[in-house]
């Protein structure tokens, strides 16, 4: 009687429908808006809010296993969309949001089949031109729901996931059993010192200059800009997490701050990447250095003699060169790290010129690789270089 307008639109609805075939689990008026404390949409309380109409509203029946299971309904668009940038903006606090009624509309949601529906395959580039301008057809090329997990649904990024999962187990976990290894024949040398039980050779000095003052300054600029990196790459992806929330009690902005931050960090990463190739090329130290960091043949027997001498089987550990197998090989994964993330960074930085080239698979794909290469770095820097 009050909302003829909205009732119109809503009697198109697949919830309408639904109901009108009898079955009273479908979204009614009330289910969304509520009965008694009704408040409007600006109320930043209310459930259809814009940061709270995802998690309030359509997830109650979208995320329901009774709900998705009887009626044959996808059982992980909500995780989905909360797990995408869209769902990660709202979940960390972002001022422009967009959520599930952004794209399928408030009250006249029609199924993706409809010719009608906003997220019908011939309306999406529409759909997403309205906050994406220019986006085209190859906007639509890949499922909006995109899930790493989904086998059937998307296959590439289930195998991109999977490959990195295992990778990351493997890389990291063989440097944690290095280290270990050698942490515990330390120990076990220490305490042979100390009872006296070996006696260790004096030398002139403990001391060796690896790098100089340039090397240094690129170093600690690398430091602090991959610190950064990580922080606010992470802040996006976790942003429920304490130390997260404790920054955004700092900032009320935090959200907008943290996604200029990254971008700042990410240009100097790239502008101190193009000053090293330039230092290797163009001066004496630098091309000394690249001369120093080149694998050699020993680089590929010394990790099975280090490992022999660890566990009691060598008397002798082998002797390293200025750089040893263990800086080498971090070194270069930081080359091929620092080139996939500063291109996968770039696709997702100018998202709707990559997203209409490349298309939204394309940057599923920039943005999975992107996360677990994120992780496989910070945690190789934190077990292996740390």
């Amino acid at each position: 009687r009050c909302h003829a307008k909205e009732a119109a639109d809503y009697r198109v609805s697949v919830h309408a429908s639904a109901l009108l075939a009898g079955n009273l689990d479908s979204a009614g008026c009330t289910s969304c808006h509520g009965e008694h404390d009704i408040m409007p949409p600006s109320d930043p309380t209310a459930p259809i809010n814009k940061t709270n109409l995802a998690q309030k509203v359509c997830a109650e029946c979208h995320a329901s296993v009774r709900l998705t299971t009887k009626y044959g309904l996808s059982s992980d668009t909500f995780k989905t969309f909360e797990d995408s940038y869209h769902g990660l903006a709202v979940r960390g606090g972002g001022v422009d949001v967009v959520n599930c009624a952004s794209c399928h509309g408030a009250h006249a949601i029609r199924s993706q089949d409809d010719p009608l529906s906003s997220t019908n395959s011939a309306n999406l580039a529409r759909t997403c031109g309205e906050c994406h301008p220019g986006a085209n057809e190859r906007f639509a090329v890949g499922r909006v729901h995109a899930s790493t997990e989904n086998k059937a649904q998307s296959p590439i990024l289930y195998w991109i996931s999977l490959i990195y999962t295992e990778l990351i187990v493997i890389v990291v976990g063989g440097m944690v059993l290095h280290n270990l290894f050698d942490f515990l024949k330390k120990t076990r040398h220490k305490l042979a010192v100390q009872k006296g039980l070996v006696v260790e050779e004096p030398v002139a000095h403990r001391l060796y200059l690896r790098m100089t003052v340039h090397e240094r300054i690129q170093h600690a600029i690398l430091g602090l800009s991959f610190t950064a990196l990580v922080v606010t790459g992470f802040m996006l992806r976790y942003p429920e997490a304490w130390w997260v929330q404790g920054i955004r009690r700092i900032s009320s902005n935090a959200f907008e701050l943290r996604s200029l931050s990254h971008r700042v960090a990410g240009v100097i990463m790239m502008a101190l990447a193009l000053w090293h190739v330039g230092y290797l090329l163009f001066t004496k130290p630098g091309r000394k250095l690249l001369a120093d960091l080149l694998p050699t043949r020993s680089d590929f027997t010394d990790p099975a003699k280090v490992f022999r001498y660890n566990i009691g089987l060598a008397k002798e550990k082998p002797r390293f060169g200025r750089f040893c197998y263990i800086e080498k090989l971090e070194y270069w994964a930081m080359v091929w790290g620092t080139i996939l993330m500063g291109v996968t960074g770039i696709i997702l930085w100018f998202y709707n010129i990559s997203m209409g080239h490349i298309t939204k698979l394309g940057y599923d794909v920039a943005l999975t690789i992107h996360f677990y290469e994120a992780v496989l770095a910070t945690l190789a820097i934190i077990v292996w270089h740390f």
